[in-house]
């Protein structure tokens, strides 16, 4: 596999995990609320 085929794929996988963290922070947020002491740890 050629380098650039690797890095091609890492930096997609690296926008894909970025992506699943944001919409799991963003969807805690929502849930638990800006005043929940359980989402400032």
């Amino acid at each position: 596999m050629p380098a650039d085929a690797l890095l091609v794929t890492v930096v997609v996988v690296a926008i894909f995990v970025v992506f699943d963290a944001v919409l799991a922070w963003a969807d805690r947020q929502t849930s638990a609320g800006p005043l929940d002491p359980d989402s400032r740890h």
